[in-house]
């Protein structure tokens, strides 16, 4: 196990190195952005925020590069802030992957097909975290369901379940 934790921290470590050249990434770390960006779409389209469009062509905007997105027509309160933060759901992917696929290639002695999951498990990580679009996108929602959270916490430890 442990080696297969080294392997994909080196592939985090590759991908965070490449992150200083365009290409470098736009090639490296492609995979990684149609995870993320099928997050927001499958999230989308369950919590009914109506996806109208998805790219995954790099592209220049102003002074940065917008390297995927995926567009909505019925983002709203109660389905922004999932929908936005749904590129977290790659740290559980990735987790089991991990323990699913990784370890058990390890195990079989197939270092090739090994070396390649702890890339995919890399990506998977490294594009897990929300863009600042995100959370832009996801912002009155956010606060919203912090509101529905915390009151809902409350409630329920003044209800004397929790002792």
């Amino acid at each position: 196990m442990a080696l297969s934790i080294i392997l994909v921290l080196a592939w985090l470590l590759i991908l965070g190195l490449a992150r200083r050249q365009f290409f470098h990434i736009a090639l490296l770390g492609f995979p990684g952005v149609v995870l993320h960006e099928l997050m927001h779409l499958v999230v989308g389209v369950v919590l009914l925020a109506k996806p109208t469009s998805m790219n995954l062509i790099p592209r220049r905007q102003g002074n940065a590069w917008l390297f995927g997105s995926v567009s909505f027509a019925g983002l709203n309160t109660f389905n922004a802030a999932p929908v936005a933060y749904a590129p977290l759901l790659l740290l559980g992917v990735a987790w089991l992957l991990f323990y699913h696929w990784m370890l058990p290639l390890f195990d079989a002695q197939h270092y090739l097909i090994w070396i390649v999951s702890g890339y995919v498990i890399g990506c998977a990580i490294f594009y897990s975290a929300p863009s600042i679009t995100d959370m832009k996108v996801g912002g009155w929602s956010t606060v919203f369901w912090g509101v529905v959270v915390t009151g809902g916490w409350w409630l329920w430890t003044q209800s004397g379940y929790i002792h």
